[in-house]
């Protein structure tokens, strides 16, 4: 037991395949007290109904212990400490009221009738997509590079108003990703990776300007316009929140689409099904999305005694809600190792849960159905080029970074 640790999730087998470690963690202790793990220790959180329960209990905070000033070097350059501060005041990491605040500035793109209102022009985007890399791919396409990237990224440029190609947005979006994250290789290069936000909020800095007294049809114009009327308290708050939708909605789509092809192609009886109807697909992401979710890992800071699991949390514990281990537990999925098309109730938590669910979830579920649907139609005998995927090496986001796949 004492050499059992959520650590292990950085070595290379657990990156590909993160669901044995998951599995026997649970196995061990559904809420597991792990020495290795956060600052002094975390709790690992892996079962499916105390994660749901960590996700609602309004005494956790979503504060991420490691972005407090305090914790920064003395040393530290003034400009990097601002781009710190910044992370702190992103909504995923807010706690009421800020955050209802926060919540209700960013929420109007993403609303039913405006998301609904997207499909025929996603769905355009989708084929263009596909008629610009097809005919030259002779044969392979890195379905990642050439597709499943370029999906959301226009829309959420799109919904943005900002340039729809940059060669700076990647390197910036790993950065705070890799913050996020805040495993090994985060702490190894932390003054780098805050470099990397600090650009990243400069460029955004730069589009809020251009936007003061103007009259864009964008989010940028409207939340510019939220600036000047107090909706945010500082423009760093503004900031940060415009670089976390970016990244958030970028990295977790792109990568779920990826990961929902990979698995169609290695389970080839679920891709013909859905090949041949699919208008069933909607129906089937849930299941999808539970069985191998792009966002793996949440995390939490208790702010009052509470009891999860059996267990008793006290004050500043750090809880480390781990969504993939919750969706293979076999006490709410019977057989959850097995991608079933036809599984009932699925109620999938690669959104979250609570006051923290995604604010672009509809729109993530539909650029991800456009895009998988537009691949089931056009993209003729697909098949895996090599078995093994080179993947993200962040656990919290998972999902491949190349995924070439041959077809015709």
């Amino acid at each position: 037991m004492s050499d059992l640790t959520m650590a292990e999730i950085y070595r290379p087998e657990n990156i590909d395949d993160p669901y044995p470690l998951y599995r026997r963690i649970r196995e061990a202790d559904p809420v597991f007290w792990d020495p290795r793990m956060g600052d002094d220790g975390a709790w690992m959180v892996t079962g499916h109904d105390v994660a749901l329960a960590a996700l609602m209990d309004p005494r956790m905070s979503a504060k991420r212990p490691h972005w407090s000033p305090e914790r920064l070097p003395a040393d530290i350059d003034p400009g990097l400490a601002v781009a710190q501060r910044t992370l702190d005041q992103q909504v995923v990491t807010s706690d009421p009221p800020a955050h209802t605040r926060i919540r209700q500035q960013l929420t109007g793109p993403f609303l039913p009738r405006p998301v609904a209102g997207m499909r025929e022009g996603l769905e355009k985007l989708a084929h263009r997509v596909l008629d610009r890399a097809l005919p030259g791919a002779a044969g392979e396409l890195d379905m990642m590079e050439s597709f499943a990237f370029a999906m959301p990224a226009v829309s959420l440029t799109g919904i943005l108003g900002i340039p729809a190609r940059d060669e700076r947005y990647l390197s910036w979006m790993l950065s705070l990703g890799l913050l996020i994250d805040d495993g090994p290789l985060s702490r190894q290069h932390q003054m780098k990776l805050l470099a990397g936000v600090a650009d990243y909020t400069d460029f955004f800095a730069g589009q809020v300007a251009a936007r003061r007294g103007g009259e864009h049809d964008d989010l940028l114009q409207t939340l510019a316009d939220c600036l000047t009327g107090g909706g945010f308290d500082n423009e760093r708050e503004l900031l940060g929140n415009l670089a976390f939708l970016f990244t958030a909605g970028q990295i977790s789509t792109a990568h779920q689409i990826g990961n929902t092809l990979l698995h169609l192609l290695r389970h080839p009886e679920v891709y013909l099904r859905l090949s041949a109807d699919r208008d069933r697909l909607p129906d089937v992401t849930p299941e999808l999305m539970r069985y191998d979710a792009s966002i793996q890992l949440t995390k939490r800071r208790v702010r009052e005694p509470l009891e999860l699991g059996g267990h008793q949390l006290d004050v500043e514990d750090e809880v480390f809600v781990w969504i993939g281990a919750a969706h293979r537990d076999p006490a709410r999925y019977p057989d959850p190792d097995r991608l079933d098309p036809d599984r009932p109730g699925v109620k999938h938590l690669a959104f979250g849960h609570g006051i923290h669910y995604c604010l672009g979830a509809r729109l993530g579920q539909l650029v991800h159905d456009v895009a998988v649907a537009a691949f089931l139609e056009r993209v003729p005998r697909p098949r895996l080029r090599d078995a093994t995927v080179e993947r993200s090496v962040m656990p919290t986001f998972r999902g491949p970074y190349k995924l070439p796949v041959r077809f015709g």
